[in-house]
């Protein structure tokens, strides 16, 4: 941890203070009673704070048309998104981050996948929110026609991490295809992405928190969209500033990875018998007690139960 910020530094060492008197007085954290354990944790929490810390960084920077451009190498949907959003053009940037989400990022191939799709693999225009909401079925189709390409090994595409199990098939169930349509049908109810954050935050008189567990819910009705993807999808959301929210809650549902760092906190054991609803209420009294977003939390509960004792950087 030599090479952290003055800032991480001090935060480190906050962490390491409140986090010993929470054990002490609130709740027991016995997962994180050894030192090793208890610094890696925080160190797990410095490098979401980080990656939060970038978005909002790059957010202010001057970036390259070269983001937004699905023939080159250095397409990047977040950014592509932050230029929409500059130019004003909300739906496209909201839609880039639902398919930054969907798709993910794959640690061999980067964002091919979707830049391919996003791009039509160089045919001419690309798959832009305009021109699927208005074709969905056409979207399939294309889909359809260039699967054989989009899945050659000539060229390594594939799923990020977090949607390595998601089918690329356009009429598979849970497939793209029925992503992208019911994703549409979600926003076309409200007629667009604009006023569908309105509608939410208005109704929750301008509560982040209150905001982000209505979408949430709402969320359900898209396709392959579990725990994981909507709680991504809307932290980016809210990260960009596309509208006001912010995780009320760690969300953990069906989800593997957190909930075992949070056995492994509060238990000692990931084979704890432990109801995920309890797992959650202590982990989210935890984040607000140490001043914490809710999805640094669960971020940091994932990658910390991958290696308790050791810092190991996870991306992916």
């Amino acid at each position: 941890m030599t090479t952290m910020r003055n800032e991480d530094r001090k935060l480190a060492e906050h962490l390491f203070i409140e986090l010993r008197k929470y054990s002490a007085h609130v709740e027991p954290l016995p997962g994180v009673e050894d030192d090793a354990a208890l610094s890696t944790f925080i160190f797990q929490i410095i490098e979401s704070v980080r990656r939060i810390r970038f978005i909002k960084e790059v957010s202010k920077r001057d970036i390259s048309a070269e983001r937004k451009n699905t023939a080159s190498n250095l397409f990047d949907p977040i950014r592509a998104a932050m230029l929409e959003q500059r130019a004003g053009n909300f739906e496209e940037a909201s839609w880039l981050v639902f398919l930054f989400t969907h798709f993910g990022k794959n640690l061999v191939s980067g964002y091919r996948l979707l830049r391919d799709v996003y791009g039509k693999l160089g045919q001419g225009s690309k798959w832009t929110w305009s021109q699927t909401k208005e074709n969905p079925a056409g979207f399939r189709h294309w889909l359809d026609g260039n699967l054989a390409e989009l899945r050659s090994g000539t060229v390594h595409r594939a799923f990020g991490n977090h949607r390595k199990y998601q089918s690329l098939d356009p009429w598979k169930r849970n497939g793209t295809g029925a992503a992208i349509e019911s994703y549409i049908a979600w926003v076309a109810k409200f007629g667009s992405h604009k006023k569908l954050f309105e509608a939410i935050t208005q109704a929750t008189k301008n509560d982040p928190e209150g905001s982000f567990k209505q979408l949430y819910k709402s969320m359900a009705n898209v396709s392959s969209f579990g725990r994981t993807a909507r709680f991504d999808y809307l932290s980016m959301i809210g990260k960009l500033e596309l509208a006001n929210i912010r995780p009320d809650s760690v969300h953990f549902g069906s989800a593997t990875g957190p909930v075992d760092g949070a056995k492994l906190l509060f238990y000692d054991s990931i084979q704890a018998d432990a109801s995920t609803r309890h797992l959650e209420a202590s982990a989210d009294q935890l984040a607000i007690y140490l001043q914490l977003d809710k999805q640094i939390m669960e971020d940091s509960l994932c990658n910390w139960q991958k290696s308790p004792t050791i810092p190991r950087g996870f991306r992916g």
